[in-house]
C-alpha cells in the first residue's frame, strides 16, 4: 500500500466506529460506490470541501516551515495532521462565534467548552483521547474520500493540494476580511518552529498563526436553512465540474434522483435500478438487485429497533423472556414485513451477481424457515450474533435477550447508499431542483454526524 493510503486512512475498521447490526455495510457500501462513488454518507457541505481547502494550503505551509519533508513513514504522517487539526477546529469556531449552530460543525461541543474556559484550556477542551479521535470523526475525517478521489482536489493523496482545491483555497481568503486572511509572508519571520512542533500546533494557530481567527466575516459552512441552495457563482463553478462533470456517475445518478416520481426511499431506489442512462453507464444488471436489497435491509433494521426497545421497554426486566417479546402486536407486524421482503429477496433472479449476497440470503433463508415468532426472534438475534460488526446490541442466553449495550434513546441508521449526502451537495452545485428527493431522503434518513464522545 501507498504511503497516501496509510496517511488518510482511518485508525479503526468500518464495522468498529459505524456499527453494522446485520452484516450488510459491505453490501450497502457495494451500491453506494456505484451511485456515488468517491462521496460518504458524512460528505453532505460542499463548503466544507473549500474550507478545508484553505485548512489544507496553509497546514502544509506551517507543517514545511516545521520541517515537514514526505509523508513515508507513520511519524510523518501524523505531524502533518497535527498542524491541519487546529484548523479544522477553529472554523467550527468561527461559525459559532458568529452565532452560527447549524449545520455540520463536528466537534461544537468541545469549542464550546473551550469558549466557557475563556479558551484557555488546550487542545480545544479536548481530552488527549478525544483529541486524537478527532482524525477519525473531525471534519477532514468526513471529507477526506472526497479530497483522496476526486481529480482536482489533490494529488491522489488526499492532502497536496492541485488546481481546483488551490483556487477554492484562495477564494476563501479573499472572502476573508484582510486583518483575517494568511499570507506567505508571516510564515517567514523567524518563527521558532521547533518549540511549537509535537503538541503546541494549536496553540500556535490560536495565539500567533491566525490569531485574528475569531474576526466575522467571509465563508462560513452552509446552514440548514440554505442547505438546498446554490452556492455563490466563483464556488459553484469551481466544485460543480469537479463534483457532477458531464458524464460523470455522480451527475446521471443526481438527475435521476430529481426526475423520479417517487414518495419514498425505495421508490427512489426503484428509479435508480429502472434508469436506462445508469445502466449504460454501470451495466446492464449491476442495480437490478438493489430496490430487494434495499427492502429487505429496512424491513430488517426495523425489526433490530423494534426488538430493541420491547428488551428495553419494562426497566425492571432487564433480560426479558423471548417467550414473552412475542406476545408483541408489534413486533408481529414487524416480522411479518421482515418475513415477506425475505422472500422477495430470495425471489430475485439478480441476486446471483450481487457480490455480497450470501449473509443477506442467509438471515432471508433463516426467516422464511422459522414459521413462529420466538424462532425468528431467535433467528435475528443469532444472525446479529455471527454477522454483525461493531459492538452487539444484544444476545440470547437461556432463553432470554440479554442487553450488551446501554440504551442511549437514539435510534440506530437504516443501510444507507449516500443518496442524502449526493442530493445535498447536487442542490448546492446547481444540478438539478433535488427538493423533491431531499424532503424523502432527509425525512427517512439518519445520518451519523455525531460529535466527539
Amino acid at each position: 500500500m501507498s504511503a497516501g493510503w496509510y496517511f488518510t486512512a482511518p485508525w479503526d475498521s468500518v464495522p468498529v466506529r459505524r456499527g453494522d447490526a446485520l452484516g450488510f455495510r459491505a453490501g450497502a457500501d457495494y451500491f453506494a460506490e456505484l451511485l456515488a462513488p468517491g462521496l460518504s454518507n458524512s460528505t453532505f457541505d460542499a463548503r466544507w470541501i473549500t474550507l478545508l481547502s484553505w485548512s489544507l494550503k496553509w497546514s502544509h505551509v506551517a507543517w514545511r516551515n516545521a520541517g515537514g519533508v514526505d509523508l513515508s513513514r507513520r511519524e510523518d504522517q501524523h505531524d502533518r495532521y497535527a498542524w491541519l487539526r487546529p484548523l479544522e477546529l477553529l472554523w467550527v469556531a468561527r461559525t459559532l462565534k458568529a452565532g452560527q449552530d447549524k449545520g455540520q460543525l463536528r466537534g461544537r461541543r468541545s469549542v464550546e467548552r473551550w469558549f466557557r474556559a475563556n479558551e484557555n484550556s488546550p487542545n480545544f477542551a479536548m481530552s488527549p483521547e478525544q483529541f486524537r479521535r478527532y482524525r477519525q470523526v473531525g471534519m477532514y475525517g468526513a471529507y477526506r474520500v472526497v479530497f483522496r478521489s476526486l481529480p482536482g482536489l489533490t494529488t491522489g493523496d488526499g492532502w497536496t493540494l492541485a488546481e481546483t482545491a488551490l483556487k477554492l483555497a484562495d477564494l476563501v481568503n479573499s472572502s476573508l476580511p484582510p486583518p483575517v486572511r494568511l499570507k506567505q509572508e508571516q510564515f517567514e519571520n523567524g518563527t521558532k518552529w521547533g518549540h511549537w512542533s509535537g503538541g503546541d500546533e494549536a496553540r500556535y494557530w490560536v495565539e500567533r498563526g491566525w490569531h485574528s481567527w475569531m474576526t466575522k466575516g467571509g465563508f462560513l459552512p452552509t446552514t440548514d436553512d440554505d442547505a438546498r441552495k446554490p452556492l455563490p457563482e466563483k464556488e459553484l463553478g469551481l466544485l460543480k465540474p469537479t463534483l457532477f462533470g458531464a458524464d460523470s456517475t455522480r451527475r446521471i445518478t443526481a438527475e435521476v434522483l430529481a426526475s423520479a416520481k417517487a414518495d419514498s426511499h425505495a421508490d427512489l431506489c426503484d428509479a435508480l435500478a429502472d434508469s436506462k442512462q445508469l445502466s449504460m453507464k454501470l451495466g446492464a444488471a449491476s442495480l437490478a438487485p438493489l430496490p430487494a436489497f434495499s427492502r429487505f435491509a429496512d424491513a430488517a433494521m426495523q425489526a433490530m429497533r423494534g426488538l430493541w426497545n420491547e428488551i428495553n421497554h419494562d426497566d425492571t426486566n432487564q433480560a426479558p423472556a423471548v417467550d414473552m417479546l412475542a406476545r408483541s402486536h408489534e413486533l408481529h407486524s414487524m416480522f411479518q414485513q421482515l418475513r415477506d421482503a425475505g422472500d422477495a429477496w430470495l425471489n430475485t433472479k439478480a441476486r446471483s451477481i450481487f457480490p455480497y449476497e450470501q449473509v443477506v440470503t442467509r438471515l432471508a433463508e433463516s426467516m422464511s424457515s422459522a414459521s413462529t415468532l420466538p424462532e425468528q426472534l431467535r433467528m435475528l438475534a443469532r444472525h446479529h450474533h455471527e454477522h454483525g460488526g461493531g459492538r452487539r446490541w444484544f444476545r440470547e442466553q437461556a432463553g432470554k435477550l440479554v442487553p450488551l449495550v446501554a440504551d442511549t434513546g437514539i435510534d440506530a441508521s437504516d443501510y444507507r447508499f449516500r443518496l442524502r449526502s449526493l442530493c445535498r451537495l447536487a442542490a448546492q452545485c446547481g444540478v438539478a431542483d433535488m427538493n423533491s428527493a431531499l424532503s424523502i431522503l432527509e425525512y427517512q434518513e439518519s445520518v451519523d454526524d455525531e460529535d466527539v464522545p
